[in-house]
């Protein structure tokens, strides 16, 4: 059961199509380039709302400073606030284990209604694990996959993957996709700057900085100038 808490129906488009984007990942912690991926998400594709979704534990990656559930899902609270069509839910965190997204994106499904489209929106890294997702034909059959790329940068499906979702899901992906200026941020880098007690400003919102200096997260230690 979706927590009502964290992601809520609005009463006024019960009879609309909904056009909700999903945007999943450990967000260890969340930062600017995860909010730039959502708002260009968002204005492209004309969603209706985007809702982020920390996993509990990733799947298809090990990750040996991963903050504990409940701060990672704080951090994108209190990143995503007083943003009207951003919500954070909590599934994947209640859930427990590890987190797939064809059990999320049912999960979605179920609370929002088969009349519902479900953009799923991932940076371009992401095309050359798709094949290795758990059931990702049916994935692909009950979501959008909105790729995030570079601007001229050419990205490619592995033969693997069209043979797998087929040559028609390919082809809307293809028609989906965003073009976003780069943005040197990635989560690593921004756990090791704290580690090392260089500066994040500006790489994350003011509010998550506050929040993993208030918690020391990361094995955050006084800050140096970079």
């Amino acid at each position: 059961m979706i927590n009502e808490k964290s992601v809520s129906t609005e009463e006024n488009d019960s009879c609309l199509k909904k056009r909700i984007g999903i945007l999943g990942g450990t967000f260890n912690p969340i930062h600017m380039g995860h909010l730039i991926m959502a708002e260009e998400a968002c204005k492209h594709h004309h969603l209706s709302k985007i809702i982020f979704i920390p996993a509990y534990i990733p799947p298809h990656k090990y990750v040996n400073d991963l903050a504990e559930a409940h701060h990672r899902h704080q951090m994108i609270k209190a990143a995503i606030s007083g943003i009207s069509k951003f919500e954070v839910s909590d599934l994947e965190i209640m859930r427990e284990g590890k987190s797939y997204t064809i059990d999320t994106i049912q999960e979605i499904l179920n609370h929002y209604g088969e009349d519902s489209e479900i953009f799923l929106i991932m940076g371009a890294d992401s095309l050359n694990e798709l094949e290795l997702w758990k059931n990702i034909k049916k994935l692909s059959q009950l979501c959008h996959f909105v790729i995030a790329n570079r601007p001229g940068f050419k990205t490619e499906a592995s033969a693997r993957l069209v043979e797998i979702i087929g040559s028609a899901n390919i082809s809307d992906m293809e028609r989906l996709m965003i073009e976003i200026d780069p943005v040197d941020i990635s989560s690593t880098n921004i756990r090791k700057r704290l580690n090392d007690g260089v500066e994040i400003k500006g790489l994350v919102p003011e509010c998550v900085e506050a929040y993993i200096k208030e918690h020391g997260l990361y094995y955050c230690r006084d800050v140096k100038k970079a």
